[in-house]
Order: C-alpha cells, then sequence, then structure tokens
C-alpha cells in the first residue's frame, strides 16, 4: 500500500496501517498513537503519518466529528459514508446506509469539493448508563 501511494515504507507507518486495518471504527490520533505503541512512534510522529497518509489517499480524515478529528481507512476511494457521533462521548462510527441522508445539493453556481453527513445523537453505551 505505501509504496503504490509512493510513500517511504517505515516501521511508524507499517505499524499505523496495521492499526487501521485492524480497527473497525474511525480512530483519533491518540488512540491511534496508544494502539501502535511504541511501533509507531512518539505523538509528533503518528501526527506526521496520520497526516502523509491522509494525503496519500489512503486514509481519510472525519473533520469536526465530536470532540476530535478522527481517520480511517480509504477501503473503497469513490466510497463515501456518513458517521454518528455520540454527543456524550464523542464516539464515532460509521452510517453505511445513508441514501436519503446524502441527498443535499450545493446552491447554484457552486463547486462541491467535499461533502461529509453527520447524525448526531447518544450511543449505546451512553444511553445505557
Amino acid at each position: 500500500m505505501l509504496k503504490q501511494a509512493r510513500l517511504r515504507v517505515t516501521g511508524g507507518r507499517i505499524s499505523l496501517l496495521a492499526v487501521m486495518l485492524r480497527e473497525s471504527h474511525p480512530l483519533s490520533m491518540d488512540d491511534a498513537s496508544d494502539l501502535c505503541g511504541w511501533k509507531g512512534g512518539d505523538r509528533a510522529t503518528v501526527f506526521r503519518n496520520l497526516h502523509a497518509l491522509s494525503e496519500a489517499g489512503l486514509i481519510r480524515m472525519v473533520r469536526g466529528a465530536g470532540k476530535r478529528d478522527v481517520y480511517e481507512l480509504v477501503k473503497q476511494p469513490a466510497h463515501r459514508h456518513a458517521h454518528a457521533v455520540c454527543t456524550a462521548c464523542g464516539a464515532v462510527a460509521c452510517v453505511e446506509n445513508e441514501s436519503s441522508l446524502s441527498s443535499a445539493q450545493a446552491p447554484r453556481g457552486w463547486r462541491v469539493t467535499s461533502q461529509e453527513v453527520t447524525v448526531w445523537g447518544i450511543c449505546p453505551a451512553c444511553e445505557r448508563k
């Protein structure tokens, strides 16, 4: 993956991609750093690697989702989906069946460069508390 994206292959990037492949939900920079452990390098290295992987199109940053930005692996480059964010704890989950959510159109004359759909609510764990 890294070579195809023309990125240098490093231990930190391999560790970060392995974590992103293993996890089934978007991760914050802190979560990614904790899950990578010492193999991922220090927090600054993890941040730089997240940015490099995002620029290369291997992962996607979800801006403003909850209390922090999160990152998810891009499994299909053209595939976009919504995210559900818990307003109590900031947990983020992917919403795969969003056909009715993403029908918003830009005003006349606008060129759309990005589209994000976020559903806000209370996650099951917080609901049980």
